[in-house]
Formats: structure tokens, C-alpha cells, sequence
């Protein structure tokens, strides 16, 4: 992360957290699709939603604790 990147995240992690939110939101919106999955919003969007649900019930796949998701986020950012 730049240093720019660095003072600007300092300066919004001062904000409340509705704003935060609200930002957090918007930079959110603005990213491109991720390629190879389908857009959100879309018919199928929602089909590969239905079917990971389906495979999470059933058991074929595991979730992962949110904790252990962004432990791991951060490790691969370093």
C-alpha cells in the first residue's frame, strides 16, 4: 500500500462507522466484476448463489470462519 493509501485509510478508520459503511459501499460498487463469475444482480448470479447454498447444506463443501478468512487475507497481503 502507498504511503498516500496509508494516510487516507488512517483518516477514514477516524470516521464513524456509518460512514465507513457508506464508503466501504461505494468502493465496493466501483470494482469491476471478478472475471469469470457471473455479475451480481443477474439470473445467474443468483443460480450459482442457490447451488453453493445447496452444497453448503448438503455438506459437499465446508465454510470457513470469517475470522480465519481475513487472518488469512492479511498473511497473503504481506
Amino acid at each position: 500500500m502507498s504511503e498516500d493509501a496509508k494516510k487516507l485509510m488512517s483518516a477514514l478508520l477516524e470516521l464513524p462507522v456509518a460512514e465507513r459503511l457508506e464508503i466501504a459501499d461505494n468502493l465496493y460498487a466501483s470494482l469491476p466484476p471478478a472475471p469469470g463469475l457471473p455479475t451480481e444482480g443477474t439470473p445467474e448470479f443468483d443460480a450459482m448463489l442457490d447451488q453453493r447454498l445447496r452444497d453448503y447444506e448438503s455438506g459437499k463443501v465446508k465454510g470457513i470462519p470469517a475470522d480465519e478468512v481475513f487472518r488469512q487475507l492479511r498473511e497473503a497481503r504481506r
